[in-house]
């Protein structure tokens, strides 16, 4: 991994300021002394527990228990390592970096090759679609399907030739090593020797939240039963964290405050090509909890716009499903007579496809359109409660359920009530899995296990340099080892001089350090205070300890019989219990 020096890391930083880069993601209000406030983006709240200082240049979410500079959000937000975050930053500040030291992390090293190798194939695969020689019929396909040059420009389109060994033989020969091919996905080891995945398919590559090339997808040219492949996983590419288009959507859904969601590649750039740009596609498979919390850090709203056949309109449930437990508002809709969204653009033209959206329902209105006669019988009716209760026990909005609720009844022909008893007992009637909503899977040993004080006491020392010296004992009194005490020796040793957040170890300490950064300190004359109870605190438990070794070496001298030293030890026991008194008194 490249080695940058802390000059320039000090550099980049200053080039960029936090509260404008998230700002660019997180919708952030002004809370007063250079402090910003929003809902988190790695969790699902209601109330806006994301801080970020413009002062201190720092960030914390008090919800899921991280924070850091603006390297940790970047690298926590859009799952990138640390250098992949500063080298984002360099370029948005249009800084050269110059790395210092070799690389050394393996792992690393094999993310950047596999970027590297899908930029050479994404070049290798638009290459031959453009040739004469190779990509005559990929261009006849794309003319059959309406696509124009422009889009299929714009969306980096490709093909793979009717070849086992086109661009192993091209990547080879560019220098890229064969374990660095199969590590990719791009070649597959097959008994003797490794051959090309994409064969005699269109390619379309997919890329992550900042442009790279992490996967390509593939349309089957020929007779294949297999219409449509992906490349597998790696350590750039994980399936469900990534949704395809939302790199070139990401503006237009923040624009537009709503994502629209169609489940294949060409739907979303037949929308694109018509100027509806706001639109994220799942590549044909599920959607997963991971992909619907990347949707609510863009936008409020979704509509779910899968194909109109039944398949579809069971796909987009449980897509409905994850979008509500994830906070999102969810509306639907289904193109007529089957068709796809694609279909039904070339059809009926693009104003058509905008009056789909724009009328779209809420996804209640939406399921229960879509069941025909069903609702029209008891077990009908009663498939159709127990389908949407489901759905509706992830919202923990009451304003929100009780409309839901009442839209229910009113299809099932039932008092309000009565729909809302009946939920009650479905919902104490079933174990549910408890909904997941962090979306980085911290474990609950990974949470904050600090008080407010601390964070007021901390952030006492950071605003008030003068009262810094009432700790000044801290570094010879205490023996005692606490993050918020270590972190106090740290704040108290520094004066004046910025304490760096990547000196901190990473966890409770880092995390901690945040949190009193973007905390409002309190007035002068509580913070003393706050300073002096903090620290009699700290001396009392420093005492404990210290009496509950005094304990055990009275036990060793009683069992050596050693009278002498057992007195000695007593007499200091005593002594400390009177300190320990006076410290409760106080």
């Amino acid at each position: 991994m490249k080695k940058y020096s802390r000059e320039t890391i000090a550099q980049v930083l200053a080039a960029n300021d936090i509260v404008d880069v998230i700002g660019e993601s997180v919708e952030l209000k002004n809370a007063g002394a250079s402090r910003f406030k929003g809902l988190s983006p790695f969790t699902n709240e209601k109330t806006p527990s994301f801080m970020v200082s413009r002062d201190r240049q720092m960030f914390y979410c008090f919800s899921s228990s991280q924070g850091g500079d603006l390297l940790q959000f970047l690298m926590q937000f859009e799952g990138i390592s640390f250098n992949e975050a500063l080298e984002k930053l360099a370029a948005r500040a249009g800084i050269h970096l110059e790395a210092s030291g070799k690389e050394d992390d393996r792992e690393a090293y094999q993310r950047r090759r596999i970027l590297e190798l899908n930029s050479f194939a994404l070049r290798f695969y638009r290459q031959q679609l453009k040739s004469p020689e190779t990509g005559t019929a990929a261009q006849e396909y794309l003319k059959k399907r309406g696509m124009h040059p422009a889009t299929e420009a714009h969306f980096s389109l490709g093909l793979a030739v009717d070849s086992f060994s086109a661009f192993k033989d091209a990547a080879l020969k560019e220098g890229f090593r064969e374990g660095e091919l199969i590590a990719s996905g791009l070649v597959r080891q097959g008994e003797k020797n490794i051959y090309d995945f994409f064969r005699n398919r269109l390619i379309i590559p997919i890329r992550d939240i900042s442009g790279n090339a992490v996967a390509f997808g593939g349309r089957d040219l020929g007779d294949s039963p297999a219409k449509y492949i992906n490349s597998p996983e790696t350590s750039v590419y994980k399936k469900s964290r990534t949704l395809y288009g939302l790199f070139e959507a990401r503006e237009a859904i923040t624009r537009e405050k709503t994502a629209i969601l169609v489940e294949g590649y060409f739907d979303l750039m037949r929308c694109a090509e018509n100027g509806i740009e706001n639109v994220v596609a799942t590549c044909g498979t599920a959607l997963t909890e991971q992909q619907a919390m990347l949707l609510k850090r863009y936008a409020p709203k979704v509509v779910v716009v899968y194909d109109g056949d039944t398949a579809g309109v069971r796909a987009a449930l449980r897509s409905i499903a994850l979008l509500t437990g994830a906070g999102l508002t969810v509306h639907a809709a289904a193109p007529p007579e089957g068709q796809d969204p694609d279909d039904f653009i070339r059809d009926h033209g693009a104003d058509a496809f905008r009056n789909l959206i724009n009328t779209a329902p809420d996804f209640v209105s939406f399921y229960i359109a879509m069941q025909g006669e069903q609702k029209n019988t008891i077990e009908g009716r009663t498939e159709l409660a127990h389908t949407l209760f489901s759905i509706l026990r992830v919202i923990d909005e009451p304003i929100r359920l009780e409309q839901y609720l009442n839209l229910v009844a009113e299809a099932l022909n039932i008092h309000v009530w009565e729909c809302r008893r009946n939920f009650e007992r479905f919902i104490k009637s079933r174990r549910f899995p408890e909904q997941r909503a962090d979306f980085n899977e911290k474990s609950n040993e990974e949470t904050l296990k600090t008080t407010k004080d601390d964070i007021d006491f901390l952030a006492a020392l950071l605003e008030y340099p003068s009262l810094r010296i009432k700790a000044a004992a801290l570094d010879t009194e205490l023996e005692l080892s606490h993050p918020v005490l270590s972190l106090a020796r740290l704040i108290n040793s520094r004066k004046e001089e910025k304490i760096n957040v990547q000196d901190l170890p990473e966890g409770e300490e880092r995390n901690l350090f945040s949190a009193a950064a973007v905390a409002e300190a309190p007035p002068p004359e509580k913070a003393e205070r706050l300073i002096e109870e903090r620290l009699a605190r700290f001396a009392f438990e420093s005492c404990a300890q210290k009496m509950n070794r005094l304990q055990q070496e009275v036990r060793r001298a009683t069992q050596d019989q050693d009278a002498a030293r057992s007195a000695e030890l007593y007499k200091r026991i005593v002594e400390l219990k009177q300190f320990m008194e006076s410290l409760a008194t106080s």
